[in-house]
């Protein structure tokens, strides 16, 4: 088709043969929207390319102009005494004829009116020298705007309204276009009296393919049919998150299978400290390993504090000789047997002066007779010891297991390897810290080449560029997933703990010596049990995270994971 004005081209366009393929080829906006679009013969050929997609009508614009002296009135309405012949259309006697405008053509003068016959509105010409015998209707024939719209030939006609004065209107609906622009992400809106021409090339487009880039983030909330293939536009940025072997294809250009979104859960983990330092990892929840719980440790009674949990009994052993700087103040020698019963206050006096701390009310046995009677201890938070829990369960725990019936943080060893895996490097560690519960959201994706094997990737970490090809489904396999245990680099393991929610503060500080040496000693009064664990540091061992909201973290005790 010949160019026409990208107004013209609108407003004729029937809308039931959306999408169209425009090309514009002159005026402002060939500057603005050039673009480089690729298609299979020439993939560098650059085009000014806009897909068609809809319109909605945003406002009238019109053209008023004043009539001829004696045609002030038009449009008005008549009709003819007798049936008249024009153009080969027969119009009935009585029929209402409206005149709408007077156009000049070679020297003579015509009418331009319209009627409607039983097929339909007729645009008619009647000129001047046309005799019979025509009465003025009693009434003038009224459209409503909608009408008006929807006519093409009253579109085309002047009109007037009585609201807006007495010159006659020609009625120019203005469009906003919505239309797709190759690697724009947005829905580009443009107005349909833009100047510029364009050209319909819908037919010779067939084969170009209008790119809209997304981030992997924004698939997360796309409610579409999985699995669909995407390429890479922009890998992700660096340093990388993950110590694997499938992070480093994740480039432009690579072709990738998104399954859909993951509804595994992580748990954060820490082996025990090697000749290199701790590694850390994600473990899934679907790791099919069995774990048996291991002692904790604790090197000060606020770690004690810290590990309680509600309704949960912990008990320990003194790993080495504790002595008080204080007279009233008990000692603990290795081996005796503590129970940690809750956090309690009391009052001490120091120098003539009342104070109240906090202290641990436990429970000392010494291990030797068990008809012994227990002896119960204040201990103060800042009592620097060593102290190794007693564990008796022999059970193996699955990852759900842990997070149902343990509390976290809590020490455990690999006792059944996963045998999914080729190679369980959990197996190998003496000790494991499990941390933290995560529920980041993932999404299962696999390389083109290897659909099949499926890996999960967390795009609020792990973000990139990609489009959707829009390339068949392909039919849904069995997968195998290649990242049950995923090894965390040290930097984003230490970035993951930024994100980790805390309250905490620095452990109390402990007695100045002098107060230590005061031979007047220290009176403690009958020890008040409080609710409320004192603020503590995460980076204690044997340190529990608190929970907060809207955060991928969450303490793991006994809830429903959903």
């Amino acid at each position: 088709m010949e160019p026409l004005s990208f107004q013209e081209y609108i407003v004729s366009l029937d809308i039931a043969s959306l999408p169209r393929v425009l090309k514009i080829c002159s005026g402002l906006a060939a500057c603005m929207c050039s673009l480089c679009v690729r298609s299979q013969e020439n993939p560098q050929s650059p085009q000014t390319l806009i897909r068609y997609e809809g319109t909605r009508p945003c406002l009238l614009s019109n053209e008023a102009q004043t009539r001829p002296a004696g045609l002030q009135d038009m449009p008005f309405s008549f009709t003819s005494a007798v049936d008249l012949t024009v153009d080969g259309q027969v119009i009935p006697q009585g029929q209402p004829i409206s005149l709408l405008s007077v156009a000049r053509h070679e020297g003579q003068e015509f009418a331009n009116c319209t009627t409607m016959g039983q097929d339909g509105q007729h645009l008619l010409c009647f000129p001047f020298s046309l005799q019979g015998q025509f009465y003025e209707c009693s009434g003038q024939q009224n459209y409503t705007l909608s009408q008006v719209l929807q006519s093409e030939a009253l579109r085309g006609q002047r009109l007037n309204c009585s609201a807006l004065g007495r010159r006659s209107l020609l009625l120019c609906p203005v469009y906003e276009v919505q239309g797709i622009m190759h690697m724009r992400k947005e829905v580009v809106k443009i107005p349909s009296t833009l100047e510029v021409d364009v050209e319909d090339v819908t037919e010779e487009s067939q084969h170009i393919h209008f790119i809209k880039p997304l981030m992997l983030s924004e698939v997360l909330g796309l409610e579409r049919a999985f699995p669909v293939e995407a390429e890479i536009l922009e890998g992700p940025e660096y340093p990388p998150i993950f110590e694997n072997d499938w992070i480093p294809h994740l480039q432009k250009g690579q072709k990738i299978q998104i399954h859909g979104k993951s509804c595994d859960w992580r748990i954060l983990a820490s082996s025990s400290k090697g000749r290199k330092g701790s590694r850390h990892f994600l473990l899934s929840s679907t790791y099919q390993g069995k774990f048996r719980r291991r002692p904790r440790e604790f090197p000060t009674v606020l770690d004690l504090t810290a590990s309680l949990g509600k309704g949960k009994c912990l008990r320990v052993v003194v790993t080495k000789d504790c002595e008080s700087t204080e007279e009233d103040l008990p000692s603990l020698s290795m081996g005796d047997r503590l129970e940690v019963l809750h956090l309690a206050k009391t009052h001490v006096c120091r120098q003539a002066e009342h104070k109240s701390i906090d202290v641990l009310l436990c429970s000392r046995s010494s291990g030797e007779d068990e008809d012994e009677e227990s002896e119960q201890l204040m201990l103060p938070l800042h009592l620097e010891g060593g102290f190794v829990e007693e564990v008796s369960d022999s059970r193996r725990y699955s990852l759900p297991e842990i997070v149902e019936k343990l509390q976290l943080p809590c020490e455990v060893k690999v006792a059944t390897k996963d045998s999914s895996l080729a190679n369980d490097i959990l197996g190998s560690f003496s000790a494991l810290r499990l941390e933290a519960q995560i529920t980041e959201p993932f999404l299962v994706t696999s390389l083109c080449e290897e659909p099949s094997v499926s890996f999960q990737i967390p795009p609020q970490w792990l973000d990139m560029t990609l489009f959707f090809t829009e390339e068949p489904a392909p039919s849904q396999t069995p997968l195998t997933d290649r990242s049950k245990v995923e090894e965390l680099t040290e930097s984003f393991y230490y970035h993951l703990l930024k994100l980790m929610p805390s309250n905490e503060a620095p452990p109390p500080r402990p007695p100045k010596r002098r107060d230590f040496s005061n031979k007047a000693g220290t009176q403690l009064s009958g020890a008040k049990e409080v609710t409320e664990k004192p603020k503590y540091s995460s980076h204690h061992t044997g340190s529990q995270m608190a929970p907060k909201p809207k955060k991928p973290f969450k303490e793991a005790r006994g809830e429903t994971v959903q």
